[in-house]
């Protein structure tokens, strides 16, 4: 959390330099507490809360833009609980630039960009989407593996994952007008 708020300061003051480009901070909500787990949701999950809303509050207030960066795919539905709960709150309200990541070797992607646009839609707000391939596929394919999981929750040939990206990639710049921006 300290370091992350450092980082806003430092970023502010490069970004007070600039004319027009503008440096942000991607935050891990695994670095803002350590049991950031399924299991533990219960108890990680207001901190993480309360300190990402400081976080982006003070991001809001030096002008630097926030994205909350992915993790494993175990843990999207929390971080879409935590991500829905922080833009929400009324100190973000109209503020545009709290932001997310989202990973297209996840087979869930799509699904995720529209439950996204549903929610700028009801917030009336814009929510910045960087779209990625995906960065923790060994990971995945391992954690799967060892819980015995059916299924994969990513694409596992590169193609699939080539050809999700651009789904993705349609369905931002198709709704790129109203709401996202990718």
């Amino acid at each position: 959390y300290n370091a992350y708020s450092h980082a806003i300061d430092v970023v502010a003051e490069g970004n007070n330099r600039k004319e027009t480009l503008t440096d942000n901070i991607s935050i891990k909500l695994s670095a803002l507490h350590p049991r950031y787990e399924p299991s533990q949701q219960h108890k990680a999950m207001p901190i993480i809360i309360e300190r990402l809303l400081s976080l982006a509050c003070r991001a809001r207030d030096k002008n630097v833009p926030i994205t909350v960066d992915a993790e494993e795919q175990y843990r999207l539905d929390i971080s879409l609980q935590i991500f829905e709960t922080v833009l929400s709150h009324q100190d973000l309200s109209n503020w545009g630039h709290f932001g997310i990541v989202v990973q297209a070797y996840g087979k869930r992607a799509l699904s995720v960009l529209h439950w996204l646009y549903a929610l700028g839609s009801k917030l009336q707000t814009t929510i910045p989407v960087r779209l990625v391939k995906g960065a923790y596929w060994d990971t995945e394919i391992k954690w799967a593996q060892q819980l015995g999981l059916t299924e994969y929750p990513v694409f596992t040939q590169k193609a699939s994952t080539d050809l999700n990206y651009l789904a993705c990639t349609r369905f931002l710049l198709s709704h790129r007008q109203k709401w996202i921006n990718p």
